[in-house]
């Protein structure tokens, strides 16, 4: 069993010294159950995209029996004898903007955050792209609302042209282009006068239903929400690479300026790949850009509260078809329920009006925004967006079984690094995280990154899946581990020797997530008591161990000698 305790390490460390239990604070409730985090014991340096030196542990690899393994660790912990519930309690969006207010009165603090709120600003770059090579690598649609053309959506089948030789095209007459109905969201309506609604597009690819072990199947749904750069049939030319390495300093230099001649996104490539296996696995899948990006309407592409919102509405439209349109592979399109019946396909009749099982299946900023989804529907639906904070009860969608977070941001800002790099410090993951997060929701009415409000609810999620690179930006260790520790449904963590993205881990780590993405969401559609393969562990180190004994390439072990 996997024990969790608040408090410093410290303190953490001298309870289970002593063999006691930290107790619950009888204000709250709240009874710490993080795992324990035994103290790092080496340092080792972790290339792309950190070029840090980290802490890590000891273990036994392939490269020696005392390598060095390292990962991002917290920065913030709470004083000695803090009550509660520390990464929830001190990083609310209420106390969060009461920060901002504090630094808006300092110069200095002012305009360095400042300038991290305005490059978020929108629209993204993306809406004011003219050059028609750069929008067809990107595969960006005449955006006309409901009269868009959903011909004009690039389809799988494109992609199985030299150089791409994509699996995903083999799905081409499973996949419909669907068109779903959203809110002008707060930025727009209250800072540009914009209330039309936006159309939010994406591959709807039908399944044959997962295995039950019996002889039959079982129809289930998983929506895929992209990180920051993915779009949905993007261009991504295997002659780019996703960064090169510096001759002189050994430095990485991440190559993301794109598009570019050849490729619309990098990494793109990888995604598809994840979603013809899901197919191939049985599950129906729907890969969605988000508002204001790809083949999506929008203005803005930059609050993902309220892309929280627009899944929970794809879920609902995907049912009565208000709001809906689809491009069947044979050319017909439909509208309304029309729409809605003609995706679900041989789905009966009381399935199309239950729907069918749901994941929220999210990368990087798609893990905000699948994050935001379940935290609304299962623990309350809060205005984060709007000068005033309210909150309403949540929406209960009984059909949302689980989220699927990869490269993940749930745990909030509480759980910040404690070391970032001078690029993080300017585009907001880094040291300046909370101070951003408080002043684009003040200044501009968006929520980015998360505050602690997705990790207070998550113990009432049904069941989540958790992967990340030991070296992720998003988060410490700690908090993955945190996150995972409240969920009390199914669950699973998957840790890889990598960084933050997904598309740059080892193939063999990718691919093993992928099996245990499968293993998970099936046990939860065929209401298994446990997920077949899970590695287990009892403490950060032993999670540490679990991870695949191969590396992200740029990144060499570090092997100390034998004491």
């Amino acid at each position: 069993m996997e024990r969790y305790f608040a408090g410093t390490v410290l303190g953490v460390l001298l309870a289970i010294a002593a063999n006691e239990t930290v107790a619950a604070d009888p204000a709250t409730g709240f009874h710490p159950t993080r795992a324990p985090v035994p103290p790092t014991d080496c340092q080792a340096h972790a290339a792309y995209d950190r070029d840090l030196t980290l802490p890590g542990y000891l273990l036994p690899t392939s490269a020696g029996p005392r390598t060095c393994i390292p990962f991002t660790t917290v920065s913030a912990q709470p004083a000695a004898g803090y009550r509660g519930d520390f990464y929830v309690d001190e990083f609310t969006d209420a106390k969060l903007r009461e920060r901002w207010a504090a630094c808006k009165v300092d110069k200095e603090c002012h305009d360095r955050v400042y300038k991290q709120v305005m490059a978020r600003h929108p629209p993204n770059k993306e809406y004011n792209l003219k050059d028609p090579h750069g929008r067809f690598l990107l595969g960006k649609l005449e955006e006309k609302g409901g009269d868009t053309d959903l011909t004009a959506i690039r389809r799988p089948a494109y992609f199985s042209r030299s150089p791409y030789n994509e699996a995903i095209a083999a799905v081409d007459a499973q996949t419909y282009m669907v068109e779903f109905t959203a809110p002008a969201e707060a930025y727009e309506r209250l800072h540009q006068n914009l209330t039309a609604d936006i159309k939010i597009r994406g591959w709807y690819i039908q399944g044959a239903g997962i295995d039950d072990g019996k002889g039959g199947r079982k129809r289930a749904l998983i929506i895929s929400s992209g990180g920051g750069g993915d779009r949905v049939t993007a261009i991504d030319d295997p002659v780019d690479k996703a960064y090169l390495i510096d001759p002189k300093t050994g430095d990485t230099i991440p190559n993301d300026d794109w598009p570019n001649a050849t490729t619309g996104v990098k990494g793109e490539t990888v995604w598809r790949q994840v979603w013809f296996n899901l197919h191939q696995a049985g599950f129906d899948v729907l890969a969605l850009d988000r508002r204001g990006v790809g083949i999506s309407g929008g203005f803005s592409d930059t609050n993902t509260l309220q892309q929280g919102h627009d899944l929970l509405r794809i879920v609902a439209e995907l049912r009565s078809g208000e709001g809906m349109r689809a491009l069947a592979p044979a050319g017909e399109v439909s509208a309304g329920h029309a729409a809605a019946a003609a995706v679900r396909g041989a789905a009966p009749a009381k399935g199309l009006a239950e729907g069918l099982p749901v994941f929220f299946l999210g990368s990087s900023r798609g893990t905000m925004s699948s994050g935001w989804a379940m935290t609304i529907n299962f623990d309350k639906d809060c205005s984060y967006d709007l000068p005033t904070i309210s909150c309403k009860p949540p929406v209960r969608d009984k059909t949302i079984k689980g989220a699927i977070l990869i490269a993940d941001f749930s745990s909030g800002v509480g759980y910040l690094e404690g070391q970032t790099t001078p690029k993080d410090d300017g585009r907001g993951p880094g040291r300046d995280r909370g101070l951003f997060i408080g002043g684009i929701e003040v200044e501009n009415n968006i929520v980015f990154f998360p505050s602690s409000a997705i990790l207070a609810g998550i113990h009432t999620w049904p069941s989540a899946f958790f992967a990340r690179g030991l070296w992720c930006y998003a988060d410490g260790l700690e908090g993955e581990m945190d996150s995972y520790s409240r969920v009390n449904g199914l669950k699973d963590l998957v840790v890889v020797r990598g960084p933050h993205a997904f598309e740059t881990w080892p193939p063999e780590e990718k691919a093993r997530v992928q099996e245990r993405i499968i293993a998970y969401a099936r046990a939860v559609v065929l209401d298994q008591k446990s997920i077949p393969g899970r590695r287990t562990w009892t403490n950060m180190k032993e999670l540490v161990a679990t991870s695949g004994d191969v590396w992200e390439p740029s990144t060499h072990p570090t092997v100390a000698s034998t004491p």
